[in-house]
């Protein structure tokens, strides 16, 4: 049985680990100690490199290299931490901030100081009411005991952090659309180039960093490249001359498991383990129940059916597998569940949220979510699901990894589209040629996992 893995979370539910105080008393401030009076901007974004850290809010980008695209001659540059968390099946960023608001503290700290940043804003999901207030609390704190401010701890090195409360638009999580909504515009994602490092807010150099990617440099700092390296899987060759940093999956992740499981919950483990390891330390499935689908990333990533769950849930794993880790968010659908309605229920929300800029996600993403509407409800024609997945690949192509829009945001309509309506056709097929679905008692599958096995099989 594979077991926790517990650093990020650690000390999670010690009372008061949200003020400074207790926070001080398990180490807490040790790693921004060490980086400001020990180690120079240089070996820190080396020792993060060499870590092989990347990105935990959804890309997967190596944390070094985007440092490294900073301009260092430029001022001011400006540290956003994206904490809008509005990903349909994530929630671990919430207990990082109002747990142990510190430790992401900590990690802005290093992260600033490596940069040469002076100012750094959490732009924090609007409905995060309570997280905010236990944040702006635990920047007063630092601000008191000196770990924010002029002069830190007498090295020299200033630094200010604000929150900007989000408005509610999952767009916002998009890290233009994130600047745009800081420098009090509307939430649309900017074209690139420009990427933010160059030119992002207030036109200046930027670096956008989830919750997650921050809270790990602490303990980098403090415990070494090597201690982070020991930790989940490198995919490159052990005599590789020039290792590929998007083959490297490091350290520990965050996974958000929700749905049909025993034990729903955020869980900290080695990045590697497979998915039905994952169902395993979430309880299993729930009452006994045979395994049906699995989303591995957050919605908009492309589910995964029950034969294919011994994938490893790391970035590279995923990948391969046609599908991506993202934010980490595990939904996990039984027997039980009508996929058509799972993928009706996900596009309801994407055609909500789609900001309107770009043509093919305006038009599109409600055109995809009227034609499962039409199925659903008992009025699907024939031609429906090939229509659905030319829709859908026009705003974003799932098997040539393009999309027709200026952000990812096409790719949450698309893929999910096009994966549901492929991986389990013959429960699209039953619902036009029946006229509804063919279960009324959603005790039971609409069409069996063997069943919609056996047609992949036969393809």
């Amino acid at each position: 049985m594979v077991q926790e893995r517990r650093i990020l979370y650690e000390h999670l539910d010690v009372p008061d680990i949200n003020t400074l105080e207790v926070y001080l008393q398990y180490n807490g401030y040790r790693g921004v100690e060490k980086a400001l009076k020990e180690l120079d901007p240089e070996t820190i974004t080396q020792t993060v490199s060499d870590s092989g850290l990347r990105g935990r809010g959804g890309a997967g980008f190596s944390t070094g290299m985007k440092w490294r695209f900073v301009p260092r001659d430029i001022t001011p540059k400006y540290l956003c931490c994206n904490a809008d968390e509005s990903e349909p099946g994530t929630c671990k960023d919430r207990y990082v901030i109002e747990r142990k608001p510190h430790m992401l503290l900590e990690g802005i700290i290093i992260a600033c100081y490596a940069i040469g940043i002076n100012t750094a804003y959490v732009y924090i999901r609007g409905e995060f009411t309570a997280g905010k207030k236990i944040l702006d609390a635990a920047i007063e704190e630092a601000y008191e005991a000196g770990y924010l401010g002029k002069d830190i701890l007498g090295t020299g090195f200033d630094l200010d952090v604000y929150t900007h409360p989000g408005a509610g638009a999952y767009i916002c999580g998009e890290e233009t659309g994130l600047i745009e909504s800081l420098e009090g515009r509307r939430g649309q994602p900017r074209n690139k180039p420009p990427f933010p490092a160059v030119e992002g807010l207030f036109g200046k150099p930027t670096v956008v960093q989830n919750v997650e990617t921050l809270a790990n440099l602490p303990f980098i700092v403090l415990n070494g490249a090597e201690w982070f390296t020991s930790m989940g899987v490198d995919y490159n060759p052990p005599d590789a001359e020039k290792p590929n940093p998007m083959l490297v999956n490091t350290g520990t992740k965050l996974y958000g498991v929700s749905g049909h499981v025993e034990k729903p919950g955020v869980y900290e483990l080695e990045l590697g383990l497979t998915c039905r390891e994952l169902i395993e330390v979430a309880g299993g499935v729930r009452g006994g129940n045979r395994l049906k689908a699995v989303i591995p990333g957050g919605s908009s990533a492309p589910v995964l059916t029950h034969y294919e769950i011994d994938v490893p849930m790391d970035f590279t794993s995923l990948q391969s597998a046609k599908t991506m880790l993202g934010s980490g968010g595990i939904i996990v659908m039984d027997e039980t569940v009508c996929m058509v309605d799972a993928l009706l229920n996900l596009l309801k929300f994407y055609a909500h949220e789609s900001c309107g800029q770009c043509t093919p996600c305006r038009w599109g993403t409600p055109w995809a979510r009227d034609i499962v509407d039409r199925i659903e409800h008992g009025e699907g024609r024939p031609g429906d699901i090939e229509k659905l997945q030319d829709v859908a690949n026009n705003i974003a192509n799932i098997d040539t990894f393009t999309w027709e829009t200026i952000c990812v945001f096409g790719i949450s309509v698309s893929w999910p589209a096009v994966s549901y309506s492929r991986k389990f056709l013959p429960e699209f097929e039953a619902h036009i040629r029946e006229g509804k679905c063919i279960v009324l008692d959603r005790d039971e599958a609409c069409v069996s996992p063997e069943d919609n096995y056996a047609w992949m099989k036969s393809q």
